[in-house]
């Protein structure tokens, strides 16, 4: 294992974090089902992670009830966008609740960003259970290098790959433009509401899977960039894209 996964996960349970590492994708798939009973409800918040390690088609074969609004093989129109709040909003309140993060700090602490705030509500309230699934490349130093990708990295480029390059739901942020944050105050802002988990909630367990591959979207600016472009493309690949009609 590596050095950096393996301090990070002791650092997890020194929290009363649950730190489980996964050799891979497939790995994370086997551990995440089963840690989940199959008669579970299970709420999805939106991770490109969880989509890139295909478990939810696994939970659904066999049986188990996912809530999950974030489907990309589903065509929007009106009525496929009240069953998306409908699900999003459902999946609050369930058995267990999986999700991915932005950054995982290795002194164990979990950093968030969300637009509305359902994905990182759920990581700590409404489920006896959560699943957290992240892949190496979110593992950072600190919190300021935490809140430097999430703001200067992750943040502009998910806005600007989903809203531009794969031609979702316009988006008017200066990120879009600039490739930067810009801390914005406009009425299309996605970064409204930061979360840092540093121990476990008094009603919630939380498992935190390491995956050693790269998942997601994040990056150091001093990788290659061969990795970089790697890992852009297999997130655009598995990214849910909020439709135009919105």
């Amino acid at each position: 294992m590596d050095e950096e996964i393996e301090a990070t996960l002791r650092s997890l349970r020194s929290r009363s974090l649950s730190g489980i590492f996964a050799e891979n994708s497939e790995d994370a798939r086997n551990r995440i089902l089963d840690l989940i009973p199959e008669d579970a409800t299970v709420g999805v918040g939106d991770s490109t992670t969880v989509a890139q390690v295909r478990v939810k088609e696994e939970l659904k074969k066999r049986g188990t009830t996912v809530l999950d609004g974030f489907d990309r093989k589903t065509a929007y129109n009106s009525k496929d966008w009240e069953l998306h709040n409908k699900l999003v909003q459902e999946s609050t309140m369930c058995d267990v609740f999986l999700t991915g993060a932005n950054a995982v700090t290795q002194d164990g602490r979990l950093v968030n960003v969300d637009a509305a705030g359902n994905r990182v509500a759920g990581m700590f309230w409404g489920h006896p259970v959560t699943i957290i699934v992240v892949g190496r490349n979110k593992i950072v130093e600190n919190l300021d290098e935490a809140f430097h990708r999430i703001r200067k990295i992750i943040a502009p480029n998910h806005i600007r790959i989903r809203a531009v390059e794969l031609g979702g739901r316009r988006v008017d942020t200066p990120c879009v433009a600039t490739g930067e944050c810009g801390d914005c105050k406009v009425s299309d802002r996605m970064c409204n509401v930061f979360t840092i988990i540093e121990g476990k909630p008094r009603r919630t367990d939380i498992k935190v899977i390491i995956v050693n591959e790269d998942l997601g979207l994040s990056w150091d600016e001093s990788w290659p960039r061969e990795r970089i472009v790697n890992i852009i493309e297999n997130y655009k690949r598995f990214v849910w894209i909020p439709p135009p009609i919105l």
